[in-house]
């Protein structure tokens, strides 16, 4: 018999019939008053995750022609495209076939077709030179001088959770020795480090800076240290001085709008000229590598507002920009009092800023999406070549352990039993540190588990 939706107002509907020679795939979507079906033949024997994207693919277009939504990346719902289009080129042996499988399969826009392909050849150079048995650690500071309305990460201010941060440190310290000692244990490299949060420069960094040093970087030179310095109102010649003595190469001045009222309405207790003065006071100290994000989508930015960032952030010349597109969860203070915002505003934001930065000389090199994004895009980061952070790239295709130090800190290791195991860390300092011994023991007997099967 025909399937028949048993909804009387708006539905999308899925129905799979056994037939005698195989099964057929019914599927029918009602939006508006109006209603679409289709159908398709298919074996009787196909895997569930065939069976998915046949689902979607006969819903997609249905869905696309009734609601006049067309999103850029088609039926993609990872946070990780441009990793898909490497799995796809190598299984077919042609990038060619791999895009043409994001346009035709899975609906991709030929515009995000062509950026996933072009930061695939970015990123190969870094790929390929990543020492063996290579690990890079991040650090997670979960500590910010006061939160950013947008912000949905597990941070606590200074102001509310200081007391915390001499104790956090020093637990910080325990757990630096404990990996140290499982690196050299299983001969391992690390390539990198990278220390976020938060906001690392929200606290005193030389102890934490000093132990690192001590325990990773003295007798084996890293390929990249970064530090995000982040928010203007933090960053200070002292701490700076600090990053150059312990050789941080890479750090991050974010202004995310150059518009005073937008940081305003953000919650960022700084101005715009704050941050250029950051800037050019990190340069005057010698640092070389400096990324700036800004964000597409802010409350109360306008397309012409955003312009203006970007070619102001063009005029400073960092050498790497990061452009992310707002997105709202249920953490983020803006969460229960903005909607999202204007979507063919973003894509205009995000086209002039791809646009603006290519023209300048910038490279898109990775690329990574989330959940409830403006507009549906993707959080690109450009840089010029060779200033490509080699860690974000690392960590985005999956292609290194990454050993986690820290309250919220994720671990992923390379290899063992399932290709990649992950562990993470208590989200909270307070969880953190009271659970502090027991989560040693464990992610110690863990680490050791997986690297030695890895």
């Amino acid at each position: 018999t025909e399937p028949q939706p048993p909804f009387e107002n708006e539905y999308f509907s899925a129905v799979l019939l056994l037939e005698e020679d195989g099964q057929r795939l019914s599927c029918a979507v009602k939006i508006g008053g109006e209603t679409r079906s289709s159908e398709k033949k298919l074996p009787p024997d196909i895997p569930n995750n065939i069976l998915d994207r046949e689902i979607s693919g006969l819903l997609y277009p249905m869905l696309c022609e009734l609601t006049g939504l067309r999103p850029a990346w088609g039926m993609l719902t990872g946070i990780r495209p441009v990793n898909l289009l490497r799995k796809f080129s190598e299984r077919t042996g042609s990038i060619e076939q791999a895009k043409d499988d994001f346009r035709n399969i899975w609906h991709v826009t030929e515009e995000k077709t062509q950026l996933a392909a072009e930061i695939l050849t970015v990123q190969q150079p870094i790929l390929s030179v990543a020492p063996k048995d290579s690990v890079a650690i991040y650090v997670s500071i979960p500590f910010c001088p006061t939160r950013c309305k947008y912000c949905s990460f597990v941070s606590n201010s200074v102001a509310q959770m200081g007391k915390l941060v001499d104790d956090y440190v020093q637990c910080m310290y325990k757990e630096i020795e404990l990996v140290s000692g499982i690196v050299r244990d299983y001969g391992l490299t690390v390539d990198s480090i990278y220390i976020g949060g938060g906001t690392p420069t929200s606290i005193d960094l030389y102890q934490p800076l000093d132990w690192l040093n001590r325990n990773f970087v003295i007798g084996q030179p890293l390929r990249e240290y970064t530090v995000e310095a982040g928010r203007a109102d933090t960053i200070t010649r002292e701490n700076l001085s600090y990053l150059r003595q312990f050789g941080v190469t890479r750090i991050s001045v974010n202004p995310q709008s150059f518009q005073d009222h937008v940081l305003k309405a953000a919650g960022r207790p700084h101005t715009a000229q704050d941050a250029v003065d950051k800037f050019l006071l990190a340069r005057d100290m010698g640092f070389g590598n400096i990324n700036m994000d800004f964000i597409a989508g802010l409350p109360e930015d306008t397309v012409q507002g955003f312009r203006e960032s970007i070619d102001r952030a063009v005029e400073l010349s960092p050498e790497s920009i990061t452009v992310h597109c707002l997105s709202l969860k249920k953490a983020a203070d803006f969460y229960q009092s903005l909607s999202m915002p204007d979507a063919d505003a973003v894509s205009e934001m995000v086209a002039y800023a791809q646009k603006t930065l290519t023209a300048a000389g910038y490279r898109p090199y990775y690329l990574y999406r989330q959940k409830n994004m403006a507009a549906n895009l993707e959080n690109v980061g450009y840089a010029k070549s060779g200033f490509e952070s080699a860690y974000n790239v690392m960590m985005m295709d999956d292609s290194q352990t990454i050993l986690g130090i820290g309250a919220g800190a994720s671990t992923k290791v390379l290899g063992g039993r399932r290709g990649i195991e992950r562990l993470t860390e208590c989200k909270y300092p307070y969880d953190y540190l009271a659970r502090f011994d027991e989560l040693m023991t464990e992610k110690e007997r863990q680490l050791r588990e997986l690297l030695s099967v890895s």
